[in-house]
């Protein structure tokens, strides 16, 4: 790509340039999001460190380019001037090209001052982005002192290139955020009407003692009924901003929302496997069948009559797709890595792809893990990708406990999405070393602080964002 090409681009895409006032009227992603029928912004690159290079990852079709354009405007409302702010999509670039933008910019922008980059989808480019973003902050002294953010939708190829720039990320803490699909706090707040007062929570898992639960559960009791119903609605939407619009909508999931992320698990994340569509959604069903199990791979294989190697790539290649996340097996509350793990849906939109509606207790699981995932990632942006914060115990007997942690602050979450069957299951969580909080469809019972039975909704409301 010649630099007057890219001049080119970032001029006319650039549109804050042009007139910092009434810019997003005109954006496409913009304008595509304000059809929606709600304003929303995650919120995860609001506090910039200038200087910093950031990387944000996230699925695709999360929002991540409409997140990007949020903190544009939020920088320019703040009085930065339009003409520093520069945003480049470069999927499909080559390595090359990054240099040739950062030279086209010089041109472009007004003198020397500190300049905001955002660099969207920068894991499109296949061949070595990360050593020439190296090469540009130890060469140029302008872009070392710029402040920088990389977006892409691989975990694969952002951790390891996040290795690479090691030292060259500025004064910057928590420099790595994970933008994921919306929590339920969010959804409820966004799709309901006369929501619980938002003053109560989100906590973080380890403040939620005895006390806190039993107070927080009273403040919360008159709107159990709108939080059951809730929950139960968010097990079937997700947190896709385009899937939360849909339903409020339409009441149901868009096809063409559908079709393209399933395009991106088949044409993005298992670019690599010589697979059709239909081999593609039959490993989606097996998973499926298997969620909130330890996979067995050599079951898998047999039914897909594939390898086992080739079930690993392909499961492998869904994580760092932010498809699927592994609940690792603990043992003293670190992931036991040579134990089978369970896997679970980043989102319930994913099952849809199968053409399954598996039980609610499962996805509702599935669910509450994320919630915990979301309330850890809150607290330490970047923490989603290792993977060692949510993890599951076995005892001796071989009875399982679905949520434990080393920050769960001594307590354990089994969930039940039932109502009066509950405390036969919940043996194995009184028999442990644990509190326990037993998660029920709406059954609240505060009686024993040493087990705690709260609606899944509500918990899910004290600590999702």
């Amino acid at each position: 790509m010649k630099q007057g090409e890219i001049q080119q681009i970032l001029v006319a895409t650039n549109r804050w340039w042009r007139n910092s006032h009434d810019w997003m009227r005109d954006d496409p992603d913009l304008r595509e999001a304000n059809e929606a029928p709600f304003r929303y912004s995650a919120g995860v690159l609001k506090d910039l460190a200038p200087g910093g290079l950031h990387v944000l990852r996230g699925p695709r079709r999360v929002g991540k380019s409409v997140e990007i354009k949020h903190a544009i405007g939020r920088l320019i409302a703040d009085g930065v001037e339009s003409r520093r702010i520069l945003h480049a999509s470069v999927d499909g670039w080559r390595a090359a090209d990054l240099g040739r933008l950062v030279n086209a910019a010089r041109q472009l922008t007004p003198g020397d001052s500190q300049r905001f980059w955002f660099i969207d989808e920068v894991t499109g480019i296949t061949d070595g982005w990360p050593e020439r973003i190296k090469w540009l902050r130890d060469n140029d002294g302008q872009f070392r002192r710029d402040t920088v953010v990389l977006t892409g939708s691989s975990a694969a190829d952002l951790t390891g290139s996040v290795k690479a720039l090691a030292g060259r990320r500025g004064p910057v803490s928590h420099a790595d955020r994970v933008m994921l699909p919306m929590g339920f706090r969010t959804w409820a707040a966004l799709t309901g009407e006369r929501p619980p007062p938002a003053d109560v929570g989100p906590y973080r898992v380890a403040d939620l003692t005895p006390r806190r639960l039993v107070e927080t559960a009273q403040e919360l009791v008159p709107w159990l009924d709108w939080l059951v119903l809730a929950w139960d609605a968010y097990l079937q939407v997700g947190g896709f901003p385009t899937a939360v619009a849909n339903h409020i909508q339409l009441r149901e999931p868009a096809p063409p929302f559908l079709d393209s992320l399933l395009d991106v698990i088949h044409g993005d994340a298992f670019r690599r496997a010589d697979w059709s569509r239909v081999r593609t959604a039959a490993f989606l069903r097996r998973v499926v069948q298997g969620l909130c199990s330890p996979v067995n791979y050599a079951a898998l294989a047999d039914d897909l009559d594939i390898s086992q190697p080739t079930v690993r790539r392909r499961f492998d290649e869904l994580r760092e797709a932010f498809v699927v996340w592994p609940c690792h097996r603990e043992a003293e509350l670190r992931p036991k890595l040579n134990a089978r793990a369970k896997v679970y849906f980043v989102d319930p939109v994913y099952m849809r792809l199968a053409g399954l509606s598996p039980d609610d207790s499962l996805v509702s699981e599935q669910q509450l893990g994320m919630a915990l995932l979301r309330s850890f990632e809150r607290e330490r942006p970047g923490s989603f990708m290792e993977f060692d914060q949510v993890l599951h115990h076995r005892s001796n007997t071989r009875r399982e406990i679905d949520f434990v942690g080393r920050n769960f602050g001594g307590v354990a979450i089994e969930s039940k999405h039932v109502d009066g069957r509950w405390r036969r299951d919940a043996q194995t969580l009184r028999a442990s070393v644990w509190r326990g909080i037993v998660a029920t469809r709406s059954e609240l019972d505060l009686d024993d602080a040493e087990l705690i039975a709260m609606p899944t909704a509500m918990l899910a409301w004290l600590m999702d964002d």
